[in-house]
């Protein structure tokens, strides 16, 4: 019997198929074979890309399968290291497989179906496995976008984008709607069309929406395909400007990009290292002799606690996720062209209460060396976004 694959990571839950896996989770295979009692028999794997012209991994896998024949294969770790080597969050794939013994070449063939690595994780016991079924462009349209937050929040001119999960290449748009504060229907904009680039796409919603209206509290999204795929509907919080922002962005759970701004005041610590401490040689007469130590190469690090209220509990496990993430940013600018990658210290956890929908929150983040994120900020309005922030801060004045 030819070495078959004989089960793949695809799942088809609540009508939908989807061959998207957490990564960072797992990727299961299953291959079976019954020429295992070969000599020195193995089974060999290549991870090609998803129109077989190169190998994704410049290497040949080779594995001993059981007793029985079968062999399990979780390629998740081999695919969240090119992820992140190549600084990507999702990537189509397809395996070669072959088996091999003494005296046996291996002869490859290639998986007829494709599979897509998506830089997320999922929890033991979650619905599909690590499977993300659930965040799919689907005919049921009952499906989210990649996000934990409930009622995210959106910024007047600020960056915020819309991780989406795009397994086909059927044409999308994108339908921005301006919502008052019941939700009702103040304007909506003309649908646009999003690129079809299959895997995770980051949109940034700035690029879809135009000056907002003085009395729009919410903006929905809505994805549509021609071939009639949708996701639920994404209500946006709309949140004006504060004084003393702090711009973060972050790679969340699920391989998208979000962010938040934090808006109460923020304390900062400076610390110093000792560097290399030495005293001056005396070459002059003791009467006059002015000894004195010196300090060469020591560097300061500024610490930056970030402080936010008035989370629901669903907001606090959605921003919570900052310090769990292996990307954070603080954006310098509004549109996020100018950043620098900073690291989430200390405090790495948080107490509350089920009963509670009011919660605080608190963020450490520690800047590069001998950088002044203050200094580096720029937050200004070109002027025709100062024109059209006046309206939209009045409405909230």
């Amino acid at each position: 019997m030819a070495l078959t694959i004989t089960s793949e990571p695809i799942r088809t839950i609540d009508g939908v198929t989807s061959n998207a896996n957490a990564s960072r989770s797992q990727i299961p295979f299953i291959l079976t074979t019954t020429d295992q009692a070969q000599p020195n028999f193995k089974i060999e794997i290549i991870i090609r890309n998803a129109d077989d012209t190169a190998n994704l991994i410049p290497t040949t896998f080779k594995y001993s399968p059981k007793s029985d024949g079968t062999l399990f294969l979780d390629v998740s770790q081999i695919l969240t290291e090119y992820l992140e080597k190549n600084g990507l969050v999702s990537v189509e794939f397809k395996i070669d497989y072959a088996q091999s013994w003494t005296g046996q070449a291996p002869t490859f063939v290639i998986s007829a179906n494709s599979y897509f690595a998506i830089y997320a994780q999922k929890q033991i016991y979650s619905s599909g496995g690590a499977n993300l079924y659930n965040h799919i462009l689907s005919t049921t349209g009952l499906n989210t976008a990649l996000t934990k937050w409930s009622e995210p929040r959106i910024y007047s001119n600020f960056k915020r984008t819309i991780g989406i999960l795009y397994p086909t290449d059927e044409g999308a748009i994108l339908t921005i709607t301006y919502l008052n504060i019941n939700k009702g229907v103040i304007s909506q904009l003309s649908s646009a069309a999003i690129p079809t680039t299959t895997g995770v796409q980051n949109l940034d919603l700035q690029n879809y929406t135009t000056a907002i209206p003085t009395n729009c509290h919410w903006i929905s999204a809505a994805f549509t395909t021609s071939g009639g795929k949708s996701l639920n509907t994404v209500y946006y919080k709309v949140t004006k400007d504060c004084s003393n922002p702090i711009f973060i962005e972050y790679l969340n759970s699920l391989g998208a990009y979000e962010q938040y701004i934090f808006d109460i005041k923020q304390e900062v610590q400076v610390s110093s290292s000792t560097g290399i401490a030495s005293s001056r040689a005396i070459n002059e007469d003791y009467v006059s002799a002015k000894v004195t130590n010196i300090r060469v190469a020591n560097d300061w690090v500024q610490q930056l606690i970030c402080q936010t209220d008035n989370l629901s509990n669903n907001d606090l496990l959605a921003i919570n996720e900052i310090k769990r993430s292996t990307s954070v940013r603080v954006l310098l600018t509004r549109d996020g062209s100018k950043f620098v990658q900073v690291v989430a210290t200390n405090n790495l956890s948080d107490i509350y209460s089920t009963d509670n929908a009011n919660n605080g929150y608190s963020l450490q983040l520690q800047m590069p060396n001998n950088f002044n994120v203050f200094e580096a900020i720029n937050y200004q309005l070109t002027p025709s976004q100062a024109h059209l922030n006046i309206a939209f801060t009045a409405a909230y004045n």
